[in-house]
Protein backbone atom coordinates (compact mmCIF):
# COMPACT_ATOMS: atom_id res chain seq x y z
CA UNK A 1 0.00 0.00 0.00
CA UNK A 2 1.54 3.22 -1.04
CA UNK A 3 0.58 5.93 1.40
CA UNK A 4 2.32 9.12 2.81
CA UNK A 5 3.92 8.57 6.41
CA UNK A 6 3.67 10.53 9.00
CA UNK A 7 5.76 10.90 11.95
CA UNK A 8 4.46 8.54 14.60
CA UNK A 9 2.84 9.60 17.80
CA UNK A 10 5.27 9.64 20.92
CA UNK A 11 3.34 6.79 22.04
CA UNK A 12 0.26 4.46 22.52
CA UNK A 13 -1.71 6.37 23.86
CA UNK A 14 -1.13 9.50 21.58
CA UNK A 15 -1.25 6.91 18.93
CA UNK A 16 -4.89 5.52 20.13
CA UNK A 17 -5.59 8.80 20.37
CA UNK A 18 -5.03 10.31 17.00
CA UNK A 19 -6.79 7.08 15.55
CA UNK A 20 -9.85 7.91 17.37
CA UNK A 21 -9.56 11.48 16.19
CA UNK A 22 -9.38 10.87 12.30
CA UNK A 23 -11.99 7.86 12.85
CA UNK A 24 -9.72 5.25 11.81
CA UNK A 25 -9.24 1.34 12.74
CA UNK A 26 -6.07 -0.05 14.18
CA UNK A 27 -4.67 -2.86 13.41
CA UNK A 28 -1.59 -5.11 13.67
CA UNK A 29 0.53 -4.70 10.73
CA UNK A 30 3.32 -7.03 11.86
CA UNK A 31 4.33 -9.08 14.85
CA UNK A 32 7.44 -11.11 15.61
CA UNK A 33 8.78 -12.69 19.22
CA UNK A 34 10.07 -9.17 20.34
CA UNK A 35 7.37 -6.66 19.21
CA UNK A 36 4.37 -5.69 17.41
CA UNK A 37 3.81 -3.17 15.13
CA UNK A 38 -0.14 -1.26 14.97
CA UNK A 39 -1.15 0.75 11.67
CA UNK A 40 -3.65 3.23 11.37
CA UNK A 41 -4.59 4.26 7.58
CA UNK A 42 -6.46 7.90 7.30
CA UNK A 43 -7.16 10.40 4.47
CA UNK A 44 -5.24 13.56 4.70
CA UNK A 45 -6.11 17.15 4.37
CA UNK A 46 -5.22 16.45 0.54
CA UNK A 47 -7.26 13.28 0.40
CA UNK A 48 -4.17 11.11 0.11
CA UNK A 49 -3.93 7.97 2.54
CA UNK A 50 -2.16 8.98 5.73
CA UNK A 51 -0.05 5.90 7.51
CA UNK A 52 0.97 6.05 10.87
CA UNK A 53 2.79 3.13 12.97
CA UNK A 54 3.93 2.71 16.24
CA UNK A 55 6.21 0.12 16.81
CA UNK A 56 6.23 -1.69 20.76
CA UNK A 57 8.81 -3.66 22.06
CA UNK A 58 7.80 -6.19 24.23
CA UNK A 59 9.22 -6.32 27.42
CA UNK A 60 12.22 -8.79 28.28
CA UNK A 61 10.28 -11.63 29.93
CA UNK A 62 7.59 -11.59 27.41
CA UNK A 63 10.01 -11.70 24.58
CA UNK A 64 11.87 -14.45 25.84
CA UNK A 65 8.17 -16.55 26.22
CA UNK A 66 7.23 -15.60 23.13
CA UNK A 67 10.94 -16.65 21.53
CA UNK A 68 10.52 -20.02 23.11
CA UNK A 69 6.92 -20.49 21.29
CA UNK A 70 7.68 -19.07 18.40
CA UNK A 71 8.33 -21.38 14.92
CA UNK A 72 10.40 -20.39 11.83
CA UNK A 73 8.14 -21.91 8.61
CA UNK A 74 9.53 -22.55 5.79
CA UNK A 75 7.37 -22.53 2.31
CA UNK A 76 7.03 -22.92 -1.19
CA UNK A 77 5.51 -23.09 -4.40
CA UNK A 78 6.19 -23.55 -8.39
CA UNK A 79 6.47 -20.53 -10.28
CA UNK A 80 6.41 -20.97 -14.01
CA UNK A 81 8.84 -23.74 -13.66
CA UNK A 82 11.16 -22.18 -10.74
CA UNK A 83 10.73 -22.79 -6.95
CA UNK A 84 9.67 -19.66 -5.19
CA UNK A 85 10.44 -19.47 -1.48
CA UNK A 86 9.01 -18.11 1.75
CA UNK A 87 10.29 -18.44 5.16
CA UNK A 88 8.14 -16.63 8.31
CA UNK A 89 8.32 -16.74 11.80
CA UNK A 90 5.45 -17.25 13.71
CA UNK A 91 3.65 -17.41 17.05
CA UNK A 92 1.03 -20.07 17.06
CA UNK A 93 -2.60 -18.89 17.56
CA UNK A 94 -3.32 -21.07 21.25
CA UNK A 95 -0.17 -21.42 22.86
CA UNK A 96 -1.58 -24.22 24.88
CA UNK A 97 -1.84 -26.16 22.07
CA UNK A 98 0.21 -29.29 21.94
CA UNK A 99 3.42 -29.84 19.52
CA UNK A 100 2.07 -31.23 16.98
CA UNK A 101 -1.25 -29.09 16.50
CA UNK A 102 1.31 -25.69 16.77
CA UNK A 103 3.31 -26.83 13.98
CA UNK A 104 -0.16 -27.68 12.02
CA UNK A 105 -1.49 -24.50 12.72
CA UNK A 106 1.56 -22.46 12.65
CA UNK A 107 1.84 -23.70 9.07
CA UNK A 108 -1.59 -22.74 8.27
CA UNK A 109 -1.07 -18.94 9.63
CA UNK A 110 2.28 -18.85 7.63
CA UNK A 111 0.90 -19.96 4.65
CA UNK A 112 -2.20 -16.95 4.99
CA UNK A 113 0.35 -14.29 5.39
CA UNK A 114 2.57 -14.96 2.13
CA UNK A 115 -0.71 -15.43 0.72
CA UNK A 116 -1.87 -11.66 1.69
CA UNK A 117 2.09 -10.53 1.48
CA UNK A 118 3.43 -11.72 -1.60
CA UNK A 119 -0.20 -13.00 -4.27
CA UNK A 120 0.06 -10.19 -6.22
CA UNK A 121 3.65 -10.34 -7.07
CA UNK A 122 4.48 -14.12 -7.19
CA UNK A 123 1.08 -16.06 -7.23
CA UNK A 124 1.66 -17.85 -3.57
CA UNK A 125 -1.92 -18.95 -2.38
CA UNK A 126 -2.73 -21.49 0.56
CA UNK A 127 -3.39 -23.89 -1.77
CA UNK A 128 -0.61 -23.32 -3.90
CA UNK A 129 2.00 -23.41 -0.83
CA UNK A 130 3.88 -26.38 0.09
CA UNK A 131 5.49 -26.25 4.07
CA UNK A 132 9.17 -28.12 4.19
CA UNK A 133 10.13 -26.87 7.49
CA UNK A 134 8.67 -26.10 10.66
CA UNK A 135 11.28 -25.44 12.93
CA UNK A 136 11.25 -23.83 16.81
CA UNK A 137 12.59 -19.88 16.34
CA UNK A 138 15.11 -20.53 19.11
CA UNK A 139 16.61 -23.47 17.51
CA UNK A 140 16.62 -22.22 14.11
CA UNK A 141 19.90 -22.13 12.45
CA UNK A 142 19.99 -20.84 8.51
CA UNK A 143 22.59 -23.21 6.71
Amino acid sequence: MSGEHTSPPADRAAFYAWSRAHGVRVRVACEDWQSITYETVGTGPDGKPVVQRLRCELPPQVARRRLRLSYVVGLSHVVDGAVCNHVRTVTPPVLTSGEAAARHDVGLVAAALVECERRALCGATVENLSVYVVERAANWRPF
